[in-house]
């Protein structure tokens, strides 16, 4: 599907549950289960990951670099097992290692 729009489904109803305009195509998916978030890996026009609040699929922020970002789709994302690091790969071939930082509500 190439509309842009994340959608949240209960598989045992078959409907969906939830739904949120990504403002983009999104090529890859991933669950973080420390902060319940979805991240989604992004193609044109900002080829950017996108965190999203779960249940309500708020954009909580963007990942990106002080000095690099992908210039390409992000095609993969995957979470280490210790979940202290993302790592993203895109279609301009380029690779990225991102900590996870977890901050303390007030």
């Amino acid at each position: 599907m190439n509309n842009g729009i994340l959608h949240v489904w209960d598989i045992n109803n078959e409907k969906i549950i939830q739904s949120t305009a990504t403002d983009s195509q999104i090529c890859s998916l991933l669950w973080l289960p420390k902060t319940s978030e979805l991240i989604t890996g992004q193609g044109l026009p900002g080829n950017q990951m996108k965190i999203w609040k779960y249940p309500m699929l708020t954009n909580s922020s963007e990942l990106h670099g002080k000095y690099f970002s992908h210039k390409g789709r992000v095609l993969h994302i995957a979470l280490s097992s210790d979940q202290s690091s993302l790592f993203s790969v895109a279609a301009d071939g380029t690779a990225c290692l991102w900590k996870c930082l977890e901050c303390e509500e007030s």
